[in-house]
């Protein structure tokens, strides 16, 4: 169930290696030990690009309406009076480097824009140092308290084998940032690769403008509106049913890699938990985000990088681009 949330976000290994020497977290955890420090700092660096894009993820079930046809991950926006095509693009925001692929198709689509657009500005040099401030609750409230105490010995072992340790320490942590930790131990790979770090570089080659649909703080807000409660029934469930978090991973990947959104819609709406959550985290922000396409496309030809979840269904971008005028075509 919780790897239905990969449809949305990530960030470089460069940019994670920055945020270890981050004194601000230091003075947060106030650590000792200088070894500990830095395997603390490794994990939220890392949870601080993913716990976005997981969380978002999980909104997707039980209200999704996928749609049959055509389907691919890179689509043609065209029409509308458009004097050149843009590109739609769904990622997956957690993926093993032996998984990864770029097709020529997106390549070629890559050459043929002058401004790439994700869902945030990946680009930011602090972008890492604002999702780290905004992972750590306001109020330095323990989610230890939280926990019964069978929960809190799981959660405590989890973390301590994992990151050397426990809640005593990354209690403060937000429940979401800290599900994005369990994520990260939680598949077959120790570094996984990025495609919106893939798509930054891929701009830096070609001197490409890049920039975001929403901001950090708006994406972080969307989850602090989640009960706490619910945050945290989801971080005990991802580390209690590991075999099958890794199953459904296995399975989301395999749908991704075959550029199927039909299938990881399938996937998706095997769980029906978060179905309260779909319209301000998933439908709105599909909606919100029509007319930012609409100027950053009529401006000059833009490749925009989604979320793969955002793109499929009635309520996603394709078709709500189409309602537009525009004709939205896929790419193989």
């Amino acid at each position: 169930m919780p790897f239905r949330v990969l449809l949305e976000s990530n960030k470089s290994k460069d940019l994670a290696t920055n945020l270890l020497i981050s004194k601000l977290y230091i003075k947060i955890f106030n650590m000792k030990v200088e070894r500990m420090k830095k395997r603390i700092q490794k994990g939220i660096s890392k949870l601080a690009f993913f716990a976005v894009g997981f969380a978002i993820g999980m909104v997707l079930a039980g209200q999704v309406n996928a749609q049959k046809g055509p389907t691919s991950l890179l689509w043609k926006i065209e029409g509308k009076g458009l004097a050149k095509p843009s590109y739609l693009y769904g990622t997956i925001h957690l993926i093993c480097p032996d998984d990864f692929f770029m097709t020529d198709a997106t390549t070629k689509a890559l050459d043929n824009v002058e401004q790439v657009v994700m869902e945030l500005d990946m680009d930011d040099p602090q972008i890492m140092v604002k999702m780290q401030q905004m992972s750590v609750s306001p109020n330095g409230e323990n989610i230890s308290s939280e926990l019964s105490d069978e929960e809190a010995k799981l959660v405590n072992e989890f973390f301590k084998t994992n990151y050397g340790v426990d809640l005593s320490q990354l209690g403060m942590v937000k429940p979401f940032a800290l599900l994005s930790m369990v994520l990260m131990k939680s598949i077959n790979c120790d570094q996984p690769a990025s495609y919106e770090t893939s798509f930054v570089q891929e701009a830096a080659k070609r001197e490409l403008e890049v920039s975001g649909l929403e901001t950090v703080a708006f994406q972080v807000g969307l989850f602090d509106d989640i009960p706490r409660k619910d945050q945290v029934s989801w971080l005990v469930e991802t580390i209690s049913e590991k075999e099958d978090t890794l199953e459904e991973f296995n399975r989301m990947v395999a749908a991704y890699k075959k550029q199927d959104l039909h299938a990881l819609f399938e996937i998706i709406l095997q769980n029906d938990q978060f179905t309260a959550y779909a319209d301000p985290l998933l439908y709105q922000r599909n909606k919100d985000w029509i007319g930012k396409i609409e100027a950053l496309v009529k401006d000059k030809p833009t490749f925009i990088a989604v979320g793969a979840g955002h793109l499929g269904s009635k309520k996603g971008v394709v078709s709500l681009l189409r309602k537009e005028g525009y004709k939205v075509s896929p790419v193989k």
